[in-house]
């Protein structure tokens, strides 16, 4: 059974919620150096408090781990939901993909920890990752009503891509930059006639791949 993070739905007190964000930080920059091996001692010597405070607030590794995710994709809700109300010149669905790719390059180290993981099948991690989708949709279709998308583009078509742009860019590669390749998916962005072949994923789809990474992952 996979624990919540409902203690992360309360209101917190002013030092309570530093010490929140003291600790997803820390935990973020020890699970990117290090994967999900590193130790909870570790992170609150980073953060800085102590171990027991660690545990108070995140039981198991997989709450720790939920709450991360759910705190990045709360971040990057706020991004699309900010396009939505003050869309640029180039459009929202561009800005958006450019942001998140340039997100997806800084954290890779840590996504390439949580992939895969039981966390991703956490009730507030599906919940999060569905508000930000609500949020996707609405700024694709206000794109495609505005001429500046093709009819067929869907949200999770502008997630797989920002997450491909950023992955192009191999760290230390000479010349590899995530906007070089965001352009050529641009010019694949425009309205055209021409259809794309399949569809793109369901949410009930996405939905049930989280369910059996959940399974086939080992419980932390």
């Amino acid at each position: 059974m996979i624990r919540g993070v409902s203690t992360e739905t309360r209101p917190l007190r002013a030092d309570a919620e530093r010490n929140r964000k003291r600790l997803l930080d820390a935990a973020v920059a020890v699970f990117a150096e290090r994967g999900l091996e590193a130790s909870t001692a570790e992170i609150a010597r980073r953060a800085g408090v102590g171990q027991g405070t660690v545990f108070r607030r995140f039981p198991t590794k997989d709450d720790l781990v939920a709450a991360i995710v759910v705190d990045r994709l709360g971040v990057i809700t706020d991004v699309a939901a900010a396009l939505l109300a003050q869309p640029p010149a180039d459009g929202r669905v561009l800005a958006f993909m450019a942001e998140l790719a340039s997100m997806h390059v800084r954290d890779h180290g840590l996504i390439e920890a949580v992939n895969g993981t039981r966390a991703l099948a956490d009730p507030a991690v599906h919940d999060a990752h569905g508000s930000l989708m609500d949020v996707l949709e609405e700024l694709v279709k206000a794109d495609r009503e505005a001429g500046l998308v093709r009819d067929d583009l869907g949200a999770f078509d502008v997630m797989a891509l920002g997450k491909a742009v950023a992955s192009a860019c191999e760290p230390g590669l000479p010349g590899a930059s995530w906007k070089r390749y965001l352009a050529v998916v641009a010019a694949g962005l425009r309205p055209t006639d021409e259809k794309l072949p399949g569809r793109a994923p369901t949410r009930a789809q996405l939905d049930r791949m989280l369910a059996e990474l959940a399974r086939e992952s080992p419980s932390s």
